[in-house]
């Protein structure tokens, strides 16, 4: 299983270099919680770093989100009702931040959402940086009420293995990605599970978990 890891990671890394020209600000990953009924905005913003006009594309890899949600994505350039398979955005000059926002509107419905887009320079698909929107709302709750944890995570930061830990009596899937979007692992928890997952083959940095629609930061220590 080591080995599958580490083939999955060299894999994705070998697959991300190249001389960056634009990456996503402030993060790869939009943690947000949005305000039942009414409408909400969500950024990440797009840094060009060449200095040059930069043109870039999107596409859709995979929306997840509940059925009552109205979702409306607009870019560098235009707004859509709803969320198109891909686009091509305005061209940005010199300090100009291309962006993606979702305009999202969850009435009162509780629950979670996770947005995976790719986007890349148009005239070079191979030069490109994944983001993600994680958004949740518990919708309209009595006052004081809090969310309860769903996953547990420990220790944090480790050096080899981690241990997660599913606290509901729901099947819960997790996603791990790199602090720089990339996608590294994926597994599933059973209700009441407790599984390792040993990063000790790993480069050592901060690396981003999502499970039962929450996003978990991940430390790598040497």
């Amino acid at each position: 299983m080591r080995a599958l890891w580490l083939s999955t990671l060299l894999f994705f890394l070998a697959r991300s270099v190249f001389t960056q020209t634009f990456f996503p600000s402030p993060d790869p990953i939009l943690e947000q919680e949005v305000q039942p009924e009414q409408a909400n905005e969500c950024y990440i913003f797009f840094e060009n770093a060449s200095g040059d006009t930069l043109q870039l594309r999107w596409k859709a890899i995979e929306t997840n989100f509940p059925e009552q949600w109205d979702i409306d994505l607009c870019d560098f350039g235009a707004c859509y009702v709803g969320i198109p398979a891909t686009g091509l955005m305005n061209p940005a000059v010199g300090a100009e931040q291309p962006y993606l926002k979702l305009i999202v509107q969850p009435g009162n419905t509780p629950g979670v959402a996770w947005l995976w887009f790719r986007v890349a320079e148009a005239a070079e698909p191979n030069h490109f940086a994944d983001v993600f929107f994680s958004l949740h709302t518990p919708g309209v709750t009595a006052a004081g009420e809090a969310p309860l944890p769903l996953v547990r995570l420990f220790p944090n930061p480790a050096s080899g293995p981690v241990w997660l830990k599913n606290l509901q009596d729901l099947t819960v899937q997790v996603r791990l990605f790199s602090a720089g979007g990339q996608y590294f692992w994926s597994g599933t928890l059973l209700p009441q599970q407790e599984n390792a997952l040993d990063l000790s083959a790993w480069p050592a940095g901060t690396y981003y978990m999502l499970a039962a629609g929450k996003t978990y930061p991940v430390i790598r220590i040497p």
